[in-house]
């Protein structure tokens, strides 16, 4: 967290507010939040686009781009005050941005628009633009593993943009068991995860991301999402399909919620 539909939202929000401003300066004032970069160029000129692939948010310039992970409890404020959560700073011609993130798992990192493609190719295809040829590749990569259907999932170099909230929805909307392992699932199953996947986010997206009891996400806005109000399973303790008693267990030490009536292992 945040996953897709919170990046998303968030992107939705900047882009028409700072596309075309100009950034004066900046600072990262966390080592960690700067832990992959070597060096922070400067005079980038003028914002052209924000884009984004899977969780990471991409600021472009005329030479240079901005990427954005927000972690597990980054966000971004506009115009706000700084705080002692307040990692880095974007101060713009009028506007300012600035990244906050408790946990610190988030980062920043700075690339040369020649290398970005590259990066950007290290992170698996976006769940919400693949292609016929994205989606034989995952079939075949997962007939390949010996692994839970929730790690490959999880795994953002397989395909990108879920976390464990999302995880949990799909999978239960597509009656799959997350201990699933991914070398038995077969074309059924797997047209399944991609067409939920779709499905789940998209709903996300519209509803500007799910905002759970910590409120650790909000939008740059100040407003919060709305999407926890339409969760069919994550969080939940029963069923909405069968109003069977749902279990919580934990794969890798994430909350994982199943429905034994509805959601099939599949070994």
């Amino acid at each position: 967290m945040p996953e897709l539909p919170e990046v998303e939202s968030i992107k939705k929000i900047v882009s028409p507010v700072f596309i075309g401003q100009k950034l004066i300066k900046y600072s990262v004032n966390d080592e960690r939040t700067n832990r992959f970069n070597t060096a922070n160029p400067r005079n980038l000129g003028v914002l052209l686009d924000v884009s984004r692939k899977g969780k990471v948010l991409d600021f472009t310039f005329n030479d240079y781009s901005i990427f954005f992970h927000l972690g597990m409890s980054g966000r971004i404020d506009i115009n706000s005050k700084t705080n002692k959560h307040t990692r880095a700073e974007f101060i713009f011609n009028k506007d300012c941005l600035f990244f906050d993130d408790i946990r610190k798992f988030g980062y920043i990192k700075f690339t040369s628009n020649q290398l970005k493609d590259e990066l950007l190719q290290l992170i698996g295809p976006d769940i919400l633009e693949l292609s016929i040829e994205n989606k034989r590749n995952i079939l075949k990569k997962g007939q390949n593993s010996k692994v839970t259907i929730k790690n490959f999932l999880l795994n953002q170099k397989n395909m990108s943009g879920l976390g464990n909230i999302y995880v949990n929805e799909v999978l239960h909307k597509a009656n799959i068991h997350p201990l699933s392992s991914t070398e038995k699932l077969n074309k059924n199953h797997w047209k399944r995860i991609f067409l939920y996947s779709k499905k789940v986010l998209t709903l996300a997206i519209n509803n500007n991301g799910t905002t759970l009891d910590d409120m650790t996400y909000f939008l740059p806005n100040g407003s919060y999402g709305s999407n926890q109000k339409f969760l069919n399973i994550y969080n939940k303790n029963t069923c909405n399909k069968c109003k069977n008693k749902i279990d919580k267990l934990y794969i890798d030490n994430r909350s994982s919620y199943v429905c034994k009536k509805c959601q099939f292992l599949i070994n």
